[in-house]
């Protein structure tokens, strides 16, 4: 199929527009074309949508983040790791394929009993509803490497708990973070550094934004040779000719 705007050669006695596989439109919407069509077969996002599933292309489990901070987030080897999420759902699934051990805590009880058939031996997942809800991480002895906040209500107070319980080297991961500016001032407030993924969401028609709290001494390693690694419908291009220190200082 031809896409574009028709050259006056082109247009001469209509050879293309009787074409039916010829499609006249202006460069800018050939291009938001393209990008729709990454959003479509690179991220799964109409089939997500359409079956209600918190899912990429390929049917695997995403949490209900940003699409750029799941690439940031996808890039890191967890084996070793420790997870706790207040609130659970995709992510549960994302974290069990990635992590050595997922602690979720949940104040929805169908959708606890829902959720516990599909998860694997790593995850334990707790209902907790009320006011106990933020503090259940502290019966916990040990720290965790990331910490997810992405509860029904409370995340305030599950980001106050989750410090205490955040790793040296971890990170502490706030959804919705433009939602509640009071909680990501409080995270950089105990000096970790925020950086802000925002863009779209599976199974939603606005921009949001999902944050990442990185503790000082963050260094996950990368699952990939190189990082930043491609992301989906990325032009995969590199060489060492350019990328390279190739400039003579003049003296």
């Amino acid at each position: 199929m031809y896409w574009g705007a028709f050259s006056k050669e082109q247009e001469q006695g209509g050879r293309l527009k009787r074409h039916p596989q010829a499609v006249e439109m202006p460069k800018g919407e050939m291009f938001l074309a393209a990008i729709t069509q990454i959003v479509r077969a690179e991220y799964g996002f109409v089939k997500a949508v359409d079956e209600g599933t918190a899912q990429d292309a390929k049917g695997q489990p995403l949490p209900l983040f940003t699409y750029p901070a799941i690439e940031y987030l996808q890039q890191f080897d967890y084996r070793q790791k420790r997870v706790f999420e207040f609130g659970a759902g995709g992510s549960t699934k994302f974290w069990m394929q990635r992590a050595q051990q997922v602690m979720s805590v949940e104040n929805n009880a169908q959708w606890v009993q829902k959720l516990k058939p599909e998860l694997a031996d790593n995850v334990t997942l707790l209902h907790v509803d009320g006011d106990d809800f933020p503090w259940t991480i502290e019966q916990y002895q040990h720290g965790f490497d990331v910490i997810i906040v992405d509860s029904a209500g409370y995340r305030y107070d599950c980001a106050s708990a989750a410090i205490g319980k955040l790793n040296q080297g971890g990170m502490i991961i706030l959804d919705n973070a433009d939602w509640h500016p009071n909680t990501a001032k409080f995270l950089r407030e105990q000096g970790l550094i925020e950086v802000d993924f925002t863009g779209f969401k599976r199974g939603e028609c606005h921009s949001s934004t999902t944050s990442v709290f990185l503790h000082r001494d963050f260094n996950f390693t990368s699952l990939a040779a190189t990082q930043p690694s491609f992301g989906m419908g990325a032009k995969w291009i590199h060489s060492e000719a350019w990328d390279k220190p190739y400039a003579r200082r003049q003296k």
